[in-house]
């Protein structure tokens, strides 16, 4: 499996069965939600980290990202401002970016939406921010909790998001697209009337 074939299947399988595949997985916090129903987004994190009320490491971060990538930017946990808005945003997808994980609110979110450009966030807030400082880009950073290094994958469904480290992508990939079947098989017993308790040998 290349690298795009494991971006696809790490994209393939919900968040839930990611974490259970394999207790490296990281699941941020609960308040990082998608900005609208629907989005999804996978690929391997570029990294930035902002003050509060500054934006300009953003901008850095999409100059040095590849197409596939997915911004992770430490925010502050800040929900003051909206460092991203929809000129970021149509930057980002003209440049093939794959979506947006920002611990902090954004901008502009019809507009994002509209774009159909993925964006997990804290929420929405109209705030300007500034470029008076650059930030830092292409570190390891700490989002909503869970430390990111560059290069890690990063995948959000309507769940939430989960990184996955990359020394162990390929055996979470394999052992989540297991339980995935597993799930199914699961699904079928239901059908033909067995209970939860008896699956899973649960005294009832």
């Amino acid at each position: 499996m290349d690298d795009k074939g494991l971006i696809e299947a790490l994209g393939g399988l919900s968040t839930g069965n990611l974490c259970n595949a394999h207790p490296g997985v990281q699941a941020m916090n609960a308040a990082i939600k998608p900005l609208y129903a629907g989005a999804r987004l996978t690929g391997p994190a570029r990294t930035a980290a902002i003050l509060p009320g500054q934006n300009a490491a953003i901008h850095r971060a999409l100059v040095k990202a590849k197409p596939g990538d997915v911004l992770v930017v430490d925010g502050g946990s800040s929900r003051l401002y909206g460092p991203f808005g929809d000129i970021l945003a149509t930057a980002c997808q003209l440049k093939g970016i794959t979506g947006l994980v920002i611990d902090s609110s954004v901008r502009d979110s019809a507009e994002i939406r509209d774009l159909g450009f993925p964006v997990f966030c804290l929420g929405s807030n109209p705030s300007a921010t500034q470029k008076t400082d650059l930030g830092e880009i292409d570190m390891p950073v700490v989002c909503a909790g869970v430390h990111v290094s560059p290069g890690d994958y990063v995948v959000g469904d309507e769940d939430g998001v989960v990184v996955v480290p990359r020394d162990i992508a390929y055996e979470v990939a394999e052992a989540a697209a297991a339980i995935a079947q597993q799930e199914v098989d699961i699904r079928a017993e239901l059908a033909r009337g067995k209970t939860t308790c008896k699956i899973f040998n649960i005294a009832p």
